[in-house]
């Protein structure tokens, strides 16, 4: 008798612990959903912002057709990609030749309309890398979960799988003006 109770005692434990595990994985999967959601807001205003930006550079930088041009290209496939995150890079890469422009441009620097996206697109920033370190974090917490023993046979049972985190979307270095007399080009 004493060994059945102790049988059941421990099968109740082990439904326990994966009742809580699921739980657990659940809860920290949608809070990354949310989170993400979060970061991807942000995204779109980013990205509903560089379109005036352009339009704004246009005026004055109209030997740069080609580095405006790939920036709506980019601008273009970061909205279109279905997997998160996945275009970012790149236009935040675009995003930085275009704003070094306005040392190429002094009367582009003086351009209040400019001046005012310029502004928003870096408040817009700030606030994406601040969810996007929520965002992380909540990555790391469901991560932890799913890699760790015994949760890590739960979370493979039940099929939860690792998730990634989202990273730096810039360039760690300014762009660099390249001027030569008579050509004017951002790299």
């Amino acid at each position: 008798m004493p060994i059945l109770t102790g049988i059941l005692a421990f099968v109740f434990i082990v439904f326990a612990y994966i009742f809580y595990v699921y739980n657990r994985l659940a809860q920290l999967h949608n809070t990354l959903e949310t989170e993400w959601s979060l970061v991807d807001v942000l995204l779109k205003k980013r990205a509903d912002l560089i379109p005036n930006i352009i339009e704004t550079v246009k005026g004055y930088a109209k030997h740069e057709k080609e580095v405006l041009e790939a920036a709506s290209r980019a601008r273009t496939e970061a909205v279109e990609s279905k997997k998160k995150g996945e275009g970012e890079e790149t236009l935040s890469s675009h995003v930085k030749s275009i704003l070094a422009l306005r040392e190429a441009y002094p009367d582009l620097k003086a351009n209040e309309d400019f001046m005012q996206l310029q502004s928003e697109l870096f408040k817009i920033e700030d606030e994406i890398a601040e969810e996007r370190s929520h965002f992380n974090n909540v990555v790391k917490a469901y991560n932890d979960v799913v890699l760790g023993f015994p949760g890590n046979v739960v979370a493979r049972m039940i099929g939860f799988d690792l998730e990634d985190y989202f990273e730096f979307l810039g360039s760690r270095e300014a762009p660099k003006l390249n001027l030569f007399p008579g050509e004017d080009k951002v790299t």
